[in-house]
């Protein structure tokens, strides 16, 4: 599947979008999302540990609604800020992981599904991006 890439004004990130793919729901600034395909429809959808984790490919760059095209957070190295499990706060230096809560993150491991770290806190609010490690729990 071929892949947009569209650049952005800071520069500490790129986003890409998915062509022809869109959000199916609401998609949070923030959340981890995965690309899946919904009826013969390519979408963007807020992951867990639990559902569509293996789909993971990073993190919606600004919210969005049912229908809306997403542009994703994805490239190594990039700074986000996650949507944090609990609206809780960071350890800069912890291993992130994504959460048992569909679209939000967590320092630590979630209690099923895939273990997937998605990168390392880098203040209470922002992590680096780094999606190096998957681990199937069980």
């Amino acid at each position: 599947m071929p892949i947009g890439r569209r650049n952005l004004t800071s520069n500490s990130q790129g986003a890409f979008i998915v062509p022809n793919a869109t959000a199916s729901g609401a998609v949070r600034a923030g959340a981890a999302v995965a690309v899946v395909e919904i009826l013969g429809v390519v979408k963007v959808i807020e992951c867990s540990a639990s559902s569509n984790a293996a789909s993971f490919v990073g993190f919606a760059n600004q919210a969005v609604a049912d229908g809306d095209v997403v542009e994703l957070i994805s490239v190594r190295g990039s700074t986000v800020t996650p949507v944090i499990e609990g609206a809780g706060a960071l350890t800069p230096g912890d291993m992130v992981f994504i959460s048992d809560t569909a679209g939000e993150i967590k320092m630590g491991l979630p209690t099923a599904g895939m273990a997937i770290r998605v990168g390392a806190a880098i203040s209470t609010t922002q992590l680096i991006l780094t999606t190096d490690l998957q681990v199937v729990l069980g």
